[in-house]
């Protein structure tokens, strides 16, 4: 495995278990947090590529850093003013993501036994196991949000965990 993709892979895990905790730690806040940081970057962002737009010489890189800005500008203004919405429309979004995610740890554990590691069949049913998990996410069965932020977390530590031990292992074959 090529050194910046290992190191990639190592960053993801360790992003994913910090995500993880603080989930469920804080699962009352962590969601209306996340929104209110994100709208607030993003309207950020916005800013700067308008104000790159009066700055910039480029026409063609005008017009884009305009259009991204006032785009990036609303959406963060939306994710601040509107933070339910966004908060309804994020456990969807993560469940997809977690779905992806098991898909590319299945993949992985298949290359595992094209290089003929003896042990593939076990991320396999850990790439099962969150394609399961994720499945749960999506379709949300939880009445209360907070416990399903706390299960959400208890999804992502597990995927840190599985990752982690996965780029692990593919490391030293």
């Amino acid at each position: 495995m090529r050194k910046s993709i290992r190191n990639s892979l190592f960053v993801t895990s360790v992003l994913y278990l910090i995500l993880g905790a603080l989930l469920i730690l804080f699962p009352g806040v962590s969601l209306k947090l996340f929104c209110v940081l994100v709208g607030a970057v993003t309207l950020l962002y916005g800013g700067v590529r308008i104000w790159s737009y009066f700055k910039g010489e480029d026409a063609y890189g005008r017009r884009f850093d305009l259009f991204a800005g006032v785009l990036l500008g609303v959406l963060g203004l939306c994710l601040l003013v509107f933070p339910q919405v966004v908060v309804s429309l994020i456990p969807i979004s993560l469940g997809v993501y977690l779905l992806v995610d098991s898909f590319t740890a299945a993949k992985k554990s298949l290359d595992m036994k094209a290089l003929g590691f003896e042990k593939w069949w076990i991320f396999f049913l850990v790439a099962l196991a969150l394609a399961v998990l994720s499945i749960v996410v999506i379709f949300n069965p939880f009445e209360l949000m907070s416990s399903f932020v706390v299960f959400l977390g208890c999804c992502f530590l597990f995927d840190g965990v599985a990752t982690l031990v996965n780029t692990l292992m593919s490391s030293r074959l």
